[in-house]
């Protein structure tokens, strides 16, 4: 699977996800505190236009707006779809993978920064559906894919930079997805 295919595929889960959710969910608190679903999901969509702008030279969004979920107050399905089209067409740009990007990381090539806005929109995915009672599970035939993108992201340095939370101890239990979002982080409920 290309890096643009697994984003697609990770942008698809958010998008879905987004579209899952109803009005009476949008002041529920999630487990990324002290944010409600609204603004997780604003911080979410617009995380990945911040990414897309870094390698393209766009500036769409706010690192501000951004890390802070300033929360966007309109019918949130639209905006995701909407921001995952764009963002694609951003990251599918001719150049953009083998270019050098300026990142909080130092300067990297687009084919290791693509793996950050992927794996936060597969850790946002999970953690808006969990967050409403009603957490995603990863397609079998995903795993090892969602597996690569999360040893490449959830490292050391990525946790020192604040991109990354410590990883977790999964419950003995836990499922693959669950064992993933552990490895990026998560409390996993039980």
């Amino acid at each position: 699977m290309t890096q643009i295919a697994t984003l697609e595929f990770a942008l698809g889960q958010l998008t879905a996800v987004v579209a899952s959710l109803d009005s009476s969910q949008m002041d529920t608190a999630t487990n990324c505190a002290p944010w409600t679903v609204r603004q997780l999901v604003s911080h979410a969509v617009n995380n990945q236009l911040l990414w897309a702008g870094m390698v393209t030279g766009e500036e769409i969004v706010s690192v501000e707006d951004t890390m802070s979920a300033v929360p966007y107050e309109g019918d949130l399905a639209p905006f995701a779809q909407d921001a995952a089209a764009r963002t694609l067409a951003m990251w599918g740009s001719e150049g953009v993978l083998g270019s050098t990007h300026a990142t909080p990381f130092g300067d990297l090539p687009g084919s290791m920064v693509i793996n950050f806005p992927t794996v936060d929109a597969l850790v946002h995915s999970w953690d808006l559906s969990a967050s409403v009672g009603d957490a995603i599970e990863f397609a079998p035939a995903m795993i090892p894919t969602v597996s690569a993108v999360v040893d490449v992201t959830c490292t050391d340095g990525a946790r020192a930079a604040g991109l990354i939370l410590p990883a977790t101890e999964p419950p003995a239990d836990a499922t693959d997805t669950e064992r993933l979002m552990a490895a990026a982080g998560r409390t996993i409920p039980r």
